[in-house]
């Protein structure tokens, strides 16, 4: 069984339907077929008090005096500080690979484009959140997220939305410079296993540098 020499953190974020929680239960499996103990951690969380407020809140994006960009975003990051104190940390400090579905990144990128600073959000953020060991953002256009979302029985169908998700997307494209980012393209033109293929292929030398021991990683092609 291979043994990390110390925890490691994967966040896999992007867009509204870029298919991140597919990757990330695709990768959390074939992690654990290979003998590594993970877990999955999502985010907001499931069942946090500040989670389920921005549920809430997210199923329309009006603002006004009492709900407002900044306020949605101290929500964010008291959820985050849950999922920090209680999962995140806890599971590094034992050695696991922790695996996110959506971290800080999708704040950035979200909030930002409502307005705020991206750069002060990014500190907030850092100032408790552990900075991945690599962080791999799915790409697509703001068609396709819409399209699959659609597919999967949500409703997001308005013009607001789309433009709402150019914004987000070209602020996820601006986190090239971020440390241990890597865009992965993730378009109609791709089947989620040849995403998936193409994440396992990135993180391969990153989850070697953690090994204790010299056991060769197989990516199954």
């Amino acid at each position: 069984m291979p043994r990390l020499a110390e925890g490691m953190l994967i966040a896999i974020d992007g867009i509204d339907g870029a298919g991140k929680t597919t990757q990330c239960n695709l990768l959390a499996n074939w992690l654990k077929s290979e003998g590594y103990s993970v877990v999955v951690v999502k985010e907001p969380s499931k069942d946090g008090k500040y989670a389920k407020e921005i549920r809430m809140r997210s199923k329309h994006r009006i603002f006004d005096q009492s709900n407002t960009p900044e306020d949605e975003l101290k929500l964010f990051v008291e959820d985050r500080r849950e999922n920090v104190e209680k999962r995140i940390k806890p599971n590094l400090k034992e050695n696991k690979i922790v695996i996110m579905d959506r971290y800080y990144f999708s704040t950035i990128a979200y909030q930002s484009a409502l307005g705020l600073d991206p750069d002060n959000i990014k500190k907030i953020n850092e100032e408790f959140a552990p900075i991945p060991d690599i962080t791999l953002i799915i790409d697509v256009t703001p068609g396709v997220g819409i399209e699959r979302i659609n597919g999967r029985g949500d409703k997001c169908n308005s013009f607001e939305k789309r433009e709402y998700l150019e914004k987000v997307k070209e602020a996820f494209l601006q986190m090239k410079n971020y440390p241990n980012i890597h865009f992965i393209e993730g378009d109609s033109n791709k089947t989620v296993q040849e995403v998936f293929q193409k994440i396992k292929g990135t993180l391969e030398p990153v989850i070697k540098k953690k090994l204790n021991d010299e056991r060769e990683l197989v990516v199954c092609q």
